[in-house]
């Protein structure tokens, strides 16, 4: 039996915004350098709105308050460092997913159906233990 994700969207009429970074139509694997973010609109599983975002700032907290301006509710990326992870994580509301790898899309319909727990998401390397929310342990 598969452990539980940490977040699942359920099936609440709930509007709930996500943030993806990607690179080359992948989940980033480091959320500190992705270039372009994808920040889709979902209810009740359904994915209502999507548009890219372009992370043009060097500087962590000005890409910290760039991602904060987007009010999204969850943050799925591959990798980021403990200092972005720690900015990121002081905003209240926002659940941070780490450790995940593949296509963005694939990603995206596995968090709405709720099995992005599954080991094909997993970024290689990372235990299952790595799988976690909210920012750095």
């Amino acid at each position: 039996m598969q452990p539980e994700p940490p977040f699942t969207p359920g099936d609440s009429g709930r509007q709930l915004k996500i943030i993806i970074p990607v690179w080359e139509e992948k989940v980033s694997p480091l959320l500190d350098t992705a270039r372009r973010i994808v920040l889709v609109e979902a209810q009740k599983k359904t994915v209502t709105s999507r548009c890219e975002v372009f992370l043009d700032e060097a500087d962590l907290s000005r890409r910290c308050f760039r991602i904060w301006r987007l009010k999204a509710d969850v943050l799925i990326c591959g990798a980021v460092s403990r200092a972005f992870a720690r900015l990121l994580a002081a905003e209240p509301g926002l659940t941070i997913i780490q450790g995940i790898s593949g296509p963005a899309q694939q990603v995206l319909q596995a968090f709405l159906r709720g099995t992005l727990n599954r080991p094909r998401f997993m970024m290689p390397g990372s235990r299952r233990r790595d799988f976690r929310s909210g920012g750095p342990a």
